[in-house]
């Protein structure tokens, strides 16, 4: 159950900051729950997949996403051609849905094959 909240915490917070930091804060968190004897395997493949799944949410969800937003909105003023711009609110309409459809799927095939995620690289 907590590797299934912290993907879709990892994934909600992902899409409203920037993935990266959001990682670099939940690391030392982890580590510390693995310090006091917990197996966080689980949990390191959850934050990967919720930071991953969450930054298609949002245009702040992930650097790739605002210089891509930034790079559209540059080519729409060049060409004159504003259907070439992709704005945050064109992404969030797009990103969100299929942020929660992958990770539906994930959350699915976390639960699915969760032993293998729990002892999986350890």
């Amino acid at each position: 159950m907590a590797a299934l909240v912290l993907m879709w915490a990892s994934a909600i917070f992902s899409a409203m900051i920037d993935n990266i930091p959001f990682t670099a804060a939940m690391v030392p968190i982890i580590l510390g729950m693995e310090q006091q004897g917990i197996n966080v395997t689980p949990l390191w493949w959850s934050l990967a997949i919720g930071v991953g799944m969450g930054g298609n949410g949002t245009h702040l969800g992930s650097t790739a996403n605002v210089f891509i937003v930034t790079l559209s909105e540059r080519l729409a003023k060049e060409t004159g051609d504003e259907s070439m711009r992709i704005t945050p609110g064109v992404w969030f309409r797009k990103g969100t849905p299929v942020m929660l459809l992958t990770l539906v799927t994930s959350s699915i095939v976390m639960w699915l094959f969760f032993d293998f995620f729990n002892t999986a690289f350890k």
